[in-house]
C-alpha cells in the first residue's frame, strides 16, 4: 500500500495523514463540545447553581442583568465601527452594515477554532466577497490586531499596577502563581512579536530562524523553509502596511482609545452580573476590572476554542472573593453565556455570506485571495 515496486506512494501517505489529520480535528472538536455542554450542566443543575438561584434559593435583580447585557453589545458595537472606520479609509463606499458583518464574522470564527485563529482568514475571505482587495483587508485587520493587542496589555500592565494587593491575595497557590506568570509572559511576548514586526522585521526574522532546527526537526527540512517563507511573507506585508499607518498619529490614537472604551465595556460585564447576584455587596468596579484583566491573560494561554473551562475556572479563582458559595456558579454561568454563548448563538447566523455580500462569487474571491498570496 504505501511501497510499490520499491518506491514509497507518497500521495498515498499524504492522503492518510491528511485525513488523520481531519478525524482527529473532529475529535477535538467533539471534545471541546462535550466540555462546554457539561459546564453548562454543571453551572446549572448542581448544589448552589442556576436551577436553584431561580427556584428562589438567591435573589437577583434584572436590570443589572440588561446593563451586562448592554456592555458586551456594546463592545461589539465598537469594533464594528473600527473595522468599518478601517475598510472605508480606501473604500469610502464599504457601508457600515458590511463593517458589522465583517467583524461578527471574526467574533464567530474566533470563538470556535483553536487560539481563535480562524476568525482573520474568514474576514478577509467575507471581505474579498465584498470587493474589498484581500492584501489591503489583510493589512488592516493585522494593524487592528497590532492596536488591540498593544492597548489591551498596556490596560492590564496599568490595572495590575494599581491593585497589585488584590491580584497577590488570590494567588494562593503555585499553580495559580504559573498560570499568572506564564499567561502575562505570553501576552507580552505576542506584543513585543507584533511591534517587533511593525518597526523592526529583520530582528524578528534572526529571532525566528533560531527556531529553524525545531521545525526542522519536527516538519522536516522542506517543510520548515516554507514555514520560515511564509512567516518571512507575513511580516513583509505587515511591514510595508504599517509604514504609512505609522505615520498618522492621530487615527492611532483615535483607534487605540476606542479599543480602550471597547476593552472596559466587556470588563465591566461581571460587575454588572454581580450587582444582580449580590445587589447589597461592596465589591468595587476597577478591582473587577483588575480580576477580569487577569482572568483574560490566564485564558489566552491555552489554545482552546473559547477557552472553554480555562475561563471558568480562572473566573471561579478570581472572584471568588467577591461572589458567595451560593452565587459564584450562576455568575460564571451568566458571564460565559454574555461574552461566549452570545457570540456563538446570535453572531454565528450573521456570520453567514449570503447573496447580499457578493460583488464577487465565493470562487471569485478565492481566486483573488489566492493570487494576492502568490504574489507576496
Amino acid at each position: 500500500m504505501f511501497v510499490i515496486n520499491g518506491t514509497i506512494n507518497y500521495k498515498t501517505v499524504t492522503f492518510i495523514m491528511k485525513k488523520k489529520k481531519i478525524q482527529l480535528s473532529i475529535i477535538f472538536n467533539i471534545f471541546v463540545i462535550g466540555v462546554c455542554i457539561g459546564l453548562i450542566i454543571f453551572f446549572i443543575f448542581s448544589k448552589d447553581g442556576l436551577k436553584d438561584l431561580i427556584n428562589g434559593n438567591g435573589h437577583y435583580v434584572w436590570g443589572w442583568l440588561l446593563a451586562a447585557l448592554v456592555c458586551h453589545i456594546g463592545n461589539v458595537i465598537i469594533d464594528c465601527i473600527i473595522t468599518w472606520q478601517c475598510v472605508k479609509e480606501k473604500y469610502p463606499e464599504f457601508k457600515f452594515i458590511q463593517g458589522v458583518k465583517t467583524a461578527v464574522t471574526g467574533h464567530f470564527f474566533s470563538a470556535i477554532t483553536p487560539g481563535a485563529s480562524g476568525g482573520q482568514p474568514m474576514q478577509v475571505y467575507r471581505l474579498s466577497r465584498m470587493g474589498v482587495d484581500a492584501g489591503f483587508s489583510s493589512s488592516v485587520l493585522l494593524q487592528k490586531f497590532l492596536i488591540y493587542q498593544v492597548t489591551a496589555t498596556i490596560y492590564a500592565i496599568v490595572l495590575f499596577i494599581a491593585k497589585s494587593r488584590f491580584i497577590l491575595s488570590q494567588i494562593k497557590d503555585s499553580f495559580t502563581i504559573w498560570f499568572v506568570i506564564v499567561g502575562f509572559i505570553m501576552q507580552l511576548s505576542l506584543m513585543a512579536i507584533v511591534v517587533l514586526a511593525g518597526l523592526k522585521p529583520k530582528w524578528l526574522k534572526h529571532f525566528i530562524r533560531l527556531f529553524q532546527p525545531i521545525f526542522t526537526k519536527v516538519k522536516g527540512k522542506k517543510q520548515s523553509q516554507k514555514i520560515i517563507r511564509n512567516i518571512d511573507s507575513k511580516i513583509n506585508v505587515f511591514r510595508r502596511s504599517n509604514k504609512a499607518f505609522l505615520q498618522k498619529p492621530l487615527k492611532i490614537a483615535l483607534y487605540a482609545a476606542e479599543v480602550a472604551v471597547q476593552i472596559t465595556l466587556i470588563y465591566s460585564v461581571p460587575y454588572f452580573v454581580y450587582k444582580s447576584l449580590v445587589p447589597s455587596g461592596d465589591g468595587e468596579w476597577f478591582t473587577m476590572l483588575c480580576a477580569v484583566a487577569f482572568v483574560t491573560v490566564v485564558s489566552s494561554m491555552l489554545p482552546i476554542p473559547g477557552a472553554s473551562g480555562v475561563s471558568e475556572l480562572a473566573f471561579s479563582v478570581f472572584f471568588g472573593a467577591f461572589f458567595t458559595a451560593a452565587t459564584l456558579k450562576s455568575a460564571t454561568l451568566i458571564w460565559r453565556t454574555i461574552t461566549f454563548y452570545f457570540t456563538i448563538i446570535v453572531e454565528g447566523p450573521m456570520s453567514v455570506t449570503g447573496k447580499s455580500d457578493d460583488r464577487l462569487s465565493p470562487k471569485e474571491a478565492s481566486e483573488v485571495i489566492s493570487k494576492n498570496k502568490s504574489k507576496r
